[in-house]
């Protein structure tokens, strides 16, 4: 790891800024879903502003994608987070004058949405533009490394501010987390590359989106696939804080204990995969951890005991890690440089598309079938789908 850093400075720049922006984000995250459940105690209010987190990015990702593949991308990443920095201190402003309401609440984060949609295929992206392609898998588990063990702090850090001193805090060090993370990135060089993407119009973007996607058939054949997942994964967002307030009584701490345990898990997984090169076949590593994932929801829906809980989440965090880090990777890899922004942002609007539906469904289900069977039911289809990704010729031949 530190010889990769040696080589290529703006790499370990761009892995600090990660490091520092999600420590920042899981604290904001506790937050977010902590006020949510507070203001009303029900899911269908937590499914509302996580929708509003979720549905502007959708609307904007095929510009993003665009733009991440005709711009400079570590500038549009510097812009983004001076954005989100902006909206987290006008939270921190509301929540200290005992201003923040739902409404307020919801605004904000859809901002961070729209900001956050042009960050992500941008920051997707970046890596092969500072990083040599035979390092790409490494750096790409090394930068997972430092993002779980944020998630791990980031809530725990969380429950500490939320007790000690209130929710202000919390959202002004988010705030500062993102400056933090602008500065680390201004002034990063990447590679030239050959730009192909035109500015266009909405519609003519989405056409555009699916004329790239369909002309790269690994890319094309994993795209209904790991949508559904993530239709049923996003169920888990929903249920977290439920299951700390109406099942464990634990409100704040209770969220917190649970979204390190997942993150827990992540950082244990990015750690193996940066400090160790798997044998395995792509193919049979994303298989089996997605597998894996969808026996975790079924356990966790099945028994409700605070200790199992915890540990399901982390192998959820553990295997969800080892197969985005591996997919992430086989698009780098496999895919043109002059695309991959368009096709990263084109497949997480896809997959962010049904995020909102899930969330309101999650929300709706909860109340007429329980907790119980909304996450057995998901993880039979997480499963499911893990079994059609096998399928896949075109990875069999990776």
């Amino acid at each position: 790891m530190i010889e990769l850093f040696k080589e290529n400075p703006y790499f370990a720049r761009y892995f600090l800024s990660r490091f520092v922006s999600r420590i920042g984000d899981g604290i904001h995250s506790l937050v977010l879903l902590w006020i949510s459940y507070k203001l009303s105690g029900s899911a269908l209010v937590v499914a509302l502003v996580m929708i509003s987190f979720s549905l502007p990015a959708v609307l904007v990702f095929p510009f993003a994608g665009s733009l991440a593949d005709r711009k400079n991308r570590a500038r549009i990443m510097v812009a983004t987070d001076i954005v989100q920095a902006a909206c987290t201190f006008a939270l921190a402003f509301l929540a200290y004058y005992h201003k923040l309401n739902l409404f307020y609440l919801m605004f904000f984060t859809s901002i961070m949405s729209v900001a956050s949609a042009y960050f992500m295929p941008a920051s997707m992206s970046i890596i092969p533009q500072i990083v040599k392609k035979e390092n790409i898998t490494r750096a790409n588990g090394i930068v997972q490394t430092t993002s779980s063990f944020s998630i791990v702090i980031g809530p725990v850090i969380g429950v500490g501010l939320i007790g000690l001193i209130g929710i202000p805090l919390a959202f002004l060090s988010n705030g500062v987390s993102f400056l933090l993370s602008a500065l680390l990135l201004f002034g990063i060089k990447t590679q030239k590359m050959q730009i192909t993407a035109k500015a266009l119009s909405f519609f003519e973007t989405i056409k555009d989106g699916f004329k790239t996607i369909k002309s790269q058939p690994i890319a094309s054949k994993l795209l209904d696939k790991t949508a559904i997942i993530n239709f049923f994964y996003a169920a888990i967002t929903i249920v977290i804080p439920i299951f700390a307030g109406k099942i464990y009584h634990m409100n704040s701490k209770g969220i917190g204990f649970m979204m390190a345990s997942y993150g827990f898990g992540m950082f244990v997984s990015s750690a193996i995969i940066s400090l160790v090169k798997l044998k395995f076949h792509p193919r049979t590593i994303i298989i089996f951890s997605i597998t894996l994932i969808g026996l975790m929801f079924v356990i966790f829906g099945e028994i409700h005991n605070f200790y199992i809980t915890l540990l399901s989440l982390f192998f959820i965090g553990f295997f969800l890690n080892v197969a985005n880090i591996h997919i992430l990777s086989l698009y780098q890899t496999k895919l043109p440089a002059d695309v991959l922004g368009r096709i990263m942002s084109f497949l997480s609007a896809i997959s962010m598309s049904l995020a909102p539906l899930s969330y309101a469904l999650t929300g709706v289900f909860i109340g007429l079938i329980g907790l119980r069977w909304v996450l057995i039911i998901s993880g039979i289809f997480i499963i499911f789908n893990a079994i059609r990704i096998g399928s896949i010729k075109e990875l069999k031949e990776v």
